[in-house]
C-alpha cells in the first residue's frame, strides 16, 4: 500500500511564471487519478513534481508519510526506479536500442549487474509477449507504429514492478484505436495488479474510469471529484 501526498505545492519558473499554486492532494493506493485541464493548466508540472522529475519552489511531496522531494538525488533516483513508472506522450524510447533493450533498461539500471543480462531480457520478453509485441522485440523504435511505441513504453514502465505509474498525455500522440487499447490496459493493470495511475490529460475519455478527478486550471485545483 502506497500513499502519495502533495502539501502546499507551488512551482515558479524564471521570469515569475507560476505553474502551480498551493496544490494539496492525497492519492491513495490503487486509485486511477486523472489530472484534467486545458493546455497550460499545470498538469505536466504537477506530474513532474509528484514523480520527482522536478522540484517544487515551495511545499513538500510525501510517499507513505516520508518527505521525498528533499532527499538526495541518489535517493530520489532509487525511488523513481523502484516505486515509480513513467509513460510519456512522446514515448522517449532510445532510438539506438532495440525494443527489448529499451524495456529492460530500467531493470538493468536498478540491478547494475552485467551478469544478469539474460534474466533482464527474459523479464522484458515476458512483458512484450503479454502486450502482443513478441515479434517486435528486435526491432528499433523508428520502425514501430504509434500504438506499438506506446505499448513498448508501458512495458518499460512495468519492468521494475512499480506500485505507481505516472502518465503525461499518454494518448496525445496515438490514434483513436490505439487510445482505446491504452484505456483497456490501464483498467486491467489497475484491477489485476492494483497499480496506482496518475494521469495528466485533456482527453475526457479518462473521466469515465478514473476513481478521482482533479480539475486543474492556471496551476490551481478548481475541484476534486471522487468517483
Amino acid at each position: 500500500m502506497h500513499r502519495l501526498t502533495a502539501e502546499n505545492i507551488t512551482k515558479e519558473y524564471p521570469g515569475g511564471v507560476r505553474a502551480l499554486r498551493n496544490v494539496n492532494l492525497e492519492i491513495e493506493s490503487g486509485e486511477i487519478l486523472t489530472i484534467f485541464g486545458p493546455s497550460g493548466s499545470g498538469k505536466t508540472t504537477l506530474i513532474n513534481v509528484l514523480g520527482l522529475l522536478d522540484k517544487p519552489t515551495e511545499g513538500s511531496v510525501y510517499l507513505d508519510g516520508k518527505e521525498i522531494n528533499s532527499l538526495k538525488e541518489s535517493e530520489k533516483c532509487e525511488i523513481m526506479n523502484s516505486k515509480f513508472g513513467f509513460i510519456f506522450q512522446f514515448f522517449y524510447l532510445i532510438p539506438e536500442l532495440t525494443v527489448v533493450e529499451n524495456v529492460m533498461l530500467p531493470l538493468w539500471i536498478r540491478e547494475k549487474s552485467g551478469l544478469k543480462l539474460k534474466y533482464y531480457q527474459e523479464e522484458a520478453e515476458a512483458l512484450l509477449d503479454e502486450f502482443g509485441l513478441t515479434g517486435r522485440k528486435n526491432f528499433y523504435p523508428s520502425t514501430l507504429s504509434g500504438g506499438e511505441l506506446q505499448r513498448v513504453a508501458i512495458c518499460r514502465s512495468l519492468i521494475c514492478n512499480p506500485p505507481i505509474i505516472f502518465a503525461d498525455e499518454p494518448t496525445g500522440s496515438i490514434d483513436k484505436k490505439s487510445s482505446e487499447v491504452f484505456f483497456k490496459i490501464v483498467k486491467s493493470l489497475n484491477e489485476k495488479r492494483n497499480i496506482t495511475f496518475i494521469i495528466g490529460t485533456h482527453n475526457e475519455k479518462f473521466l469515465q474510469f478514473a476513481t478521482k478527478v482533479v480539475y486543474l486550471n492556471q496551476g490551481e485545483i478548481e475541484k476534486i471529484e471522487e468517483k
